[in-house]
């Protein structure tokens, strides 16, 4: 029997860095990043696809890959950190009914990053979380979770 799985879509940098915190607490992922890592980061699978910053072409191709993985993967649900890579899988969800859950970057500190906006604004998520809670009071039916990672390493034993 399969192992129900979390994919996870990122861009690569903080995105991602932020992303593999939180999936150190999950058993199975797949990852879905822009950037060939090379580097085993405890994901079941991998996928590299095209960058999307601003290419409607690319989305659209993005799209259909999204729509292909979903259906082969048949993950229990879709997460991400951030960056405009995201979005198709966030269609894609709607298409497939699966939980999309986005944790907005901790860098945004006055108001959510432009894909967690258009998330929002068009219902693509499931859930959107923030980490500061004033983010979390600008916008309805958001939930802060607060620093997701100790950045400053102010958790230190």
């Amino acid at each position: 029997m399969k192992t129900e799985s979390v994919l996870t879509i990122v861009s690569s940098g903080g995105h991602l860095t932020q992303a593999l915190c939180m999936m150190s607490k999950i058993d199975n992922f797949h990852l879905v990043t822009s950037v060939d890592l090379k580097l085993n980061v405890g994901a079941q699978g991998y996928t590299v696809i095209p960058d999307t910053q601003f290419n409607a072409l690319i989305h659209a191709g993005n799209l259909v890959r999204a729509i292909k993985l979903i259906h082969k993967l048949k993950p229990k649900s879709l997460f991400s950190t951030g960056g405009p890579i995201c979005i198709p899988f966030a269609l894609a969800a709607k298409i497939f009914n699966k939980r999309f859950i986005y944790l907005d970057t901790l860098s945004r500190v006055q108001d959510l990053s432009n894909t967690a906006r258009f998330l929002y604004k068009y219902k693509l998520a499931t859930e959107i979380f923030v980490q500061w809670q004033n983010v979390a009071n600008k916008y309805p039916g958001l939930q802060c979770v607060g620093k997701t990672f100790d950045i400053c390493g102010e958790n230190r034993q």
